[in-house]
């Protein structure tokens, strides 16, 4: 019988310990790996490529909400988040993501989550996790700074030095102040990070910081040329215009 190849990742120790105690009776799971950590926990998840991971929300360095929009190109991966927090502020939860457990959680609960696991087919869908983390944020709070996969690492960034960003596939081209990179990463799961009273959709496969707008010229049939203030040159595409000016109208 295969095995489910689960990784925890929380903070807390007393936390850990308690899903290892309930995981413990089940031969079909096997844990493979802890973090206690969301940097760590992200970089097991790279090197494990585990079948489950328990994923704690409220972390240090990097919350389960980061690690969750890394894992674009981890689809394969079920996420089962543990949090604190109360239903209401879980209901995008429940409609997306594999299962959410309420702490405190009992055994019965837990039980009931083993279960959505075993009986869930296919891979994660690409848009539910960014379009959950998006409706959180958007109750919370939004990070300053944010840690993105590249080819070599890890990269820290300052969220409001993005002026744009480009996707292509499942890598996004990010443009900073003073430099460009290119993160492992897609589009959506990168916007849902962003606060979305600052950053929106140009067009398909562009987000620009409004901060980073110099100058907007129409230039027939609804579309528009954006030009930042690094003076690149964007398009800003008919069916994107609402949100865009929706944003300066805010301001």
């Amino acid at each position: 019988m295969d095995k489910f190849k689960v990784i925890l990742i929380d903070d807390e120790p007393p936390a850990r310990d308690k899903l290892r105690r309930l995981l413990a009776p089940h031969d079909d799971f096997e844990i493979i790996g802890e973090a206690d950590n969301g940097v760590d926990g992200l970089q097991a998840i790279e090197d494990l490529s585990p079948d489950v991971i328990f994923l704690d929300i409220q972390m240090p360095r990097l919350d389960g909400l980061s690690v969750a929009s890394n894992m674009q190109d981890n689809l394969n991966t079920r996420i089962v988040f543990t949090t604190g927090y109360n239903e209401h502020a879980l209901r995008a939860f429940e409609l997306s993501a594999i299962d959410y457990l309420l702490k405190p959680f009992d055994k019965q609960r837990f039980g009931n989550t083993l279960n959505r696991i075993r009986n869930h087919k296919g891979a994660r869908a690409a848009d539910n996790i960014p379009a959950l983390i998006q409706d959180y944020r958007a109750q919370q709070s939004y990070p300053e700074r944010m840690m993105l996969k590249t080819d070599d690492g890890i990269r820290v960034i300052g969220c409001n030095d993005i002026q744009w960003a480009e996707a292509s596939g499942n890598y996004v081209k990010i443009c900073l102040k003073d430099n460009v990179f290119i993160a492992r990463q897609t589009l959506n799961g990168l916007q849902s990070q962003l606060d979305e009273r600052k950053f929106v959709k140009i067009h398909r496969s562009h987000v620009v910081n409004v901060d980073a707008v110099s100058k907007v010229e129409p230039i027939g049939k609804g579309d528009y040329h954006i030009q930042l203030v690094d003076g690149e040159t964007l398009r800003l595409s008919r069916g994107y215009n609402p949100d865009f000016f929706a944003l300066f109208d805010k301001k």
